[in-house]
């Protein structure tokens, strides 16, 4: 309110200076009109500055992209449209989210959403398009039955390796849009896709640190399953207990079971047979 307030100031004041003989009739029509533009620049920064900030605050995608439409819609003047992504097929829009502005729109939402018409054309051209009287348009053959009356339209891509991969649709800008509307609805569209590929990146990097956590996870269940022995063992010459690393002798079976996944089972080989119970007749199988 406080710049709209001070521009009208500046205006009325320049036309005081005109009324006065001042500043001739060019002059003053080319200060009024300096200023306008310069209003015009400091709202469209404004708007930009904002979008920025949403997409550095990485709130998520449609959440970035509801607020960047919200910022491009005010700064233009579009009281209806929507933002939708191409479909992994190619071949369609899905839409994130439709405002309709008021205006009844009895389209079914669940309909498919096709690459045709004035949409396509800023598909296949990677820049903004507009078409200032839709309703009687070449294009109007391709909307379905009751959708929302549209006086105008316009579409920005929001492209990402030289490819349109999403699209900012605008409507129903109470005067024509035009060709400045259509280079700023561009800048807002390159902010949406700079925020698209960052949650992209995002997306990626989280599952990267979730296969990588996962991996560990399963390496470290491994580790802790499987135990080896390696190294020297101090073993007695006499009794063959194993002498530990806290300096404690232990049976043989019960270090190596202690220190690998080995169990022992018992018997008794022939030559200990013979030397331990001769009267005991074992033949071999």
């Amino acid at each position: 309110m406080n710049k709209t307030h001070t521009t009208k100031k500046l205006i009325d004041a320049v036309t005081e200076l005109q009324k006065k003989s001042v500043v001739d009739d060019d002059l003053a029509a080319a200060l009024c009109q300096t200023i306008k533009e310069s209003f015009t620049r400091s709202r469209e920064l404004e708007a930009f500055m904002r979008g920025a900030k949403t997409v550095l605050e990485q709130k998520g995608f449609e959440t970035a992209a509801r607020a960047i439409f919200d910022h491009c819609t005010e700064l233009i003047g579009a009281t209806s449209g929507y933002v939708a992504l191409l479909s992994d097929t190619g071949e369609e829009n899905e839409v994130l989210f439709l405002e309709a502005g008021g205006l009844p729109c009895d389209v079914d939402p669940e309909l498919p959403m096709p690459i045709r018409g004035l949409r396509a054309e800023a598909y296949h051209s990677n820049s903004a398009v507009y078409d200032n009287d839709f309703m009687n348009s070449e294009w109007i053959e391709f909307m379905p039955e009751g959708h929302v009356i549209l006086k105008n339209v316009m579409f920005a891509p929001l492209v990402i390796d030289k490819k349109t991969v999403g699209i900012i649709g605008l409507a129903n800008k109470p005067e024509d849009f035009t060709d400045e509307d259509a280079r700023m609805a561009a800048g807002f569209g390159e902010l949406a896709a700079i925020s698209l590929q960052n949650n992209r990146y995002l997306d990626e990097r989280n599952d990267a640190d979730k296969q990588r956590e996962s991996v560990i996870i399963d390496l470290q269940k491994a580790l802790d399953q499987v135990k080896k022995l390696s190294g020297l063992l101090p073993i007695c010459s006499s009794c063959k207990k194993i002498r530990d690393d806290e300096g404690y002798w232990s049976e043989i079976e019960d270090f190596i079971e202690g220190h690998s996944e080995a169990e022992f089972t018992h018997g008794i080989c022939e030559s200990c047979t013979k030397e331990l119970y001769p009267d005991l007749d074992i033949s071999k199988d």
